[in-house]
């Protein structure tokens, strides 16, 4: 049942007597689905009118990520260590049960933290962090005809990627990185257009404190938001900036100044809303825009005020409008566990103009 402020009450998704940490979720069918971890397996479940699927083994593996290619096939991507050496594998969900894991990362350094995107003609995109080369360096790789392939993006050093795809295909990835001169995070920004990389944007060119975590997302009318988690006054600050065509805006606070807030996430609804869903405290907060340049912030709204402990959160948007979010965390003499919880749709006011 939704609460006044349209968001339903925090409903915890399953019961286990093992940590479950690294949340990801996704939309097949008009069914959320999520894949976390527990331990060191990944499991997978569902949500139904009749709630929660019973769990199912996923693979042995680390920090999932999840993409709908447009025939309603479900994509995952996870990291794992084996042999003393992490690569980023590629499975996917028939609707009864996984593949074989398939190594897409194939270096002799360690790669972690993937991220995908399907595009509209089904084609996967996805970045991780690899260190092959002595430093971290983001990796862009696609999967296209049943096959992959990869290569770092150009003058791209830096971790914890995050990646979107426009309606035309454009893939943008966003990453932080420590610069040397600073000793400072910063977040930076590539396209692939036609094939070919841009040079990185430095979007959030901070020097006096960390600029970490970057989030992406895309609407169907192509327009590129990204948020992240910047260090200021002593505590850490939403921020955000869209991609224009002669480069980002200039960074603008989405959190209220002197709050302290972490896990940013952002999606887009098919009128192409930006919401926007981050931790502050124990509250879970939320801001919806229209995606337009410069369009306004709608009024900060409260999520849920019982959040002990969270910090990772993962969320998405159904077709009908739902934001669906979910998120760890902590809960009194046992292990931490998966919370979920969902706000009724935003959708823009139609104006009708008199006639004559």
């Amino acid at each position: 049942m939704m609460a006044d402020n349209a968001w339903s009450t925090n409903q915890p998704v399953l019961d286990t007597p093992v940590d479950s940490h690294q949340p990801a979720v996704a939309i097949v069918a008009s069914n959320l689905h999520a894949v976390w971890k527990q331990d060191r397996t990944l499991w997978h479940a569902w949500l139904t009118e009749d709630g929660w699927s019973t769990p199912i083994k996923v693979a042995i593996g680390e920090h999932p990520a999840l993409a709908v290619t447009p025939d309603g096939a479900l994509h995952c991507l996870f990291a794992n260590w084996l042999l003393g050496n992490a690569e980023v594998y590629h499975v996917h969900w028939s609707g009864a049960g996984w593949s074989l894991p398939e190594v897409i990362s194939h270096t002799s350094g360690v790669s972690m933290y993937p991220t995908v995107a399907a595009d509209a003609d089904g084609a996967l995109h996805a970045a991780w962090a690899d260190t092959t080369s002595g430093r971290a360096v983001i990796t862009y790789g696609r999967w296209e005809d049943g096959a992959w392939e990869n290569a770092p993006i150009p003058s791209g050093p830096g971790t914890r990627p995050s990646l979107a795809v426009t309606p035309e295909r454009d893939v943008i990835v966003a990453w932080q990185n420590r610069l040397i001169d600073t000793g400072r995070f910063d977040v930076f920004s590539a396209s692939l257009i036609e094939d070919r990389w841009s040079f990185p944007d430095n979007v959030s060119d901070r020097a006096q404190g960390h600029s970490i975590y970057p989030q992406l997302a895309t609407n169907r009318a192509g327009a590129c938001h990204l948020v992240w988690q910047e260090e200021y006054q002593g505590a850490f600050r939403i921020r955000h900036a869209d991609r224009r065509p002669n480069g980002w805006s200039e960074p603008a606070d989405v959190s209220q100044v002197g709050a302290d807030c972490r896990a940013a996430r952002i999606a887009a609804n098919r009128q192409g809303m930006m919401q926007v869903v981050w931790a502050e405290g124990q509250t879970l907060k939320h801001r919806a825009r229209p995606g337009e340049y410069d369009a306004a912030w709608l009024d900060e709204e409260i999520a849920s005020e019982a959040c002990l402990g969270l910090a990772e959160m993962a969320a998405t948007i159904s077709p009908a409008g739902d934001l669906q979010v979910l998120w760890g965390d902590c809960t009194p003499n046992s292990a931490r566990r998966l919370f979920h919880l969902r706000r009724q749709g935003i959708f823009k006011h139609k104006v009708f103009l008199p006639l004559g």
